[in-house]
C-alpha cells in the first residue's frame, strides 16, 4: 500500500525546495530549456537545447561511476527542471540529478523501465522494463525529496509498462504488455482496480493524459490501434473510442490545447496526427524517420522532438517489443546509432536531425507531460 501520499503540492515544494540549486524566481537559463535523452545501448544520455536545437552536451555514464551495460532507459524532469530522474535497467537502479547534471541520489531496484512523477505528492512511480520477460508485478514508489525507496506497490498485472499519473495525483495507471490490462492505483488508499479490455490483443505501450487531466489515450502495438478513455470516472474503465493506428503506435503526447494527440508509429515510420474529438487520423508525418520511440511537443507547439531507435524495419508479424536493443532476437545485432529528428509542426516536417548514441529510447523535458 502506498502509504505517505498526503502532502499538498504546496507542501512538497517546502520540502523538496522546488528549484534548489536556483534561487526562487531565477530566470530561465538564456541557452533554453533542456531535452535529455537517454542512449540505452551507450551508457550515454544527450542534453538538447529547445531552443537552440543544439546538442549541448553528452553525458558519459561510465565516467559518472555506473557501467556500460547501465542500460538508461527513461527521463522523467520536475517542473521547474531542478531535477531530472533516469531508470538504469542493466545497474537495477533509478537515479537523481540536479540541474547541473549531478547524481545527488540513487534507489536500487530490479529492471527499472518508464517513470512518471506525481504532480501532487512527493513521490515518484517506477514501472518495469520491457526487456524483462517476467518482472515483478509491482511499481516502485519513491520518496523524491530523499530520494528513498517507501515500496513496490504490488499491481496484479504481468509485465507492466504503460505508467501515468493523473493531475490531481488520486491515480496512479499502468498498462500490461501481456495482458489487455490496466491496474489503477488510488494513492490515497493504494487500493488496486483492474480493468480488463475485451477483444483482441493490445499490448498497451505508453499512456498520455490531455491537458485538462479529462482524457488518457494509449497505443496497442500489437492491435494497431489509438484508445481513448475518460478519465473523468473512476476505474474500471471502458474504452470511449477505439481508432485505427497502422504501424505500431508506441509513443503519445497531446497538444497544449488538447485537441490534437501525436503519436510515434514504430513500424511505420511516421508521426501520426490524431484528432481527438472527431476521433481520426489527420495526416502521418513521415521522412528522416526511422523506428521512432519517444517524443515531446515544445512548450510553445511550435517544434516536435522525436527519438528515432534506427534498428532497421521488422520482419513481417514482429512485435516490436522483440526489435529493442537487449532483446533476445537483437543479441547479434550490432545496433546503429539514432537521431533526434525535429518537426516543424506547422509545415509537419522535419526540419533538423542531430545525431544521439546507440539504442535512444527515452526523452524528458520540464513540464513535457
Amino acid at each position: 500500500m502506498i502509504t505517505f501520499l498526503t502532502r499538498s503540492a504546496a507542501a512538497l515544494a517546502a520540502v523538496v525546495g522546488l528549484g534548489a540549486g536556483a534561487p526562487s524566481g531565477a530566470p530561465v537559463p538564456p541557452a533554453g530549456p533542456k531535452l535529455y535523452i537517454v542512449n540505452q545501448s551507450a551508457a550515454s544520455i544527450t542534453v538538447v537545447d529547445q531552443m537552440k536545437l543544439t546538442v549541448d552536451t553528452v553525458l558519459d555514464l561510465k565516467t559518472m561511476g555506473f557501467t556500460g551495460n547501465a542500460k538508461p532507459h527513461h527521463v522523467v524532469v520536475e517542473k521547474d527542471g531542478s531535477y531530472w530522474y533516469v531508470s538504469m535497467i542493466g545497474d537495477g537502479r533509478v537515479v537523481k540529478f540536479d540541474r547541473n547534471n549531478k547524481v545527488v541520489g540513487q534507489v536500487r531496484m530490479e529492471t527499472p523501465g518508464l517513470l512518471a512523477i506525481d504532480p501532487m505528492h512527493d513521490s515518484l512511480y517506477v514501472g518495469r522494463s520491457m526487456t524483462a520477460v517476467n518482472p515483478p508485478k509491482s511499481l516502485a514508489v519513491i520518496k523524491r525529496s530523499d530520494f528513498t525507496m517507501v515500496e513496490e506497490q504490488e499491481i496484479q498485472v504481468a509485465r507492466p509498462h504503460a505508467l501515468l499519473a493523473t493531475r490531481d495525483g488520486k491515480w496512479v495507471h499502468t498498462a500490461s504488455l501481456a495482458e489487455n490490462r490496466i491496474a489503477s492505483v488510488e494513492t490515497a488508499t493504494g487500493h488496486v482496480t483492474l480493468t480488463t479490455l475485451s477483444g483482441t490483443t493490445r499490448s498497451l505501450v505508453q499512456f498520455a493524459q490531455s491537458p485538462d487531466g479529462k482524457t488518457m489515450v494509449v497505443g496497442g502495438e500489437i492491435s494497431n490501434s489509438l484508445l481513448i478513455f475518460d478519465l473523468t470516472k473512476a476505474p474500471p474503465f471502458v474504452p470511449v473510442a477505439e481508432i485505427p493506428l497502422a504501424g505500431k503506435p508506441w509513443d503519445p503526447m497531446f497538444s497544449a490545447d488538447g485537441k490534437t494527440v501525436f503519436v510515434t508509429l514504430f513500424g511505420g515510420n511516421g508521426v501520426a496526427v490524431v484528432d481527438v474529438k472527431h476521433r481520426k487520423v489527420l495526416r502521418t508525418i513521415t521522412g528522416d524517420l526511422a523506428q521512432p520511440y519517444d517524443l515531446i511537443l515544445r512548450k510553445d507547439g511550435k517544434m516536435l522532438f522525436v527519438v528515432n531507435q534506427n534498428t532497421g524495419a521488422l520482419k513481417p508479424g514482429e512485435s516490436a517489443h522483440d526489435h529493442m536493443p537487449g532483446m533476445a532476437g537483437m543479441a547479434n545485432m550490432n545496433p546503429s546509432d539514432g537521431w533526434l529528428s525535429i518537426i516543424d509542426v506547422k509545415k509537419g516536417k522535419v526540419v533538423k536531425t542531430l545525431m544521439l548514441g546507440t539504442g535512444p529510447t527515452g526523452m524528458g523535458a520540464a513540464g513535457a507531460r
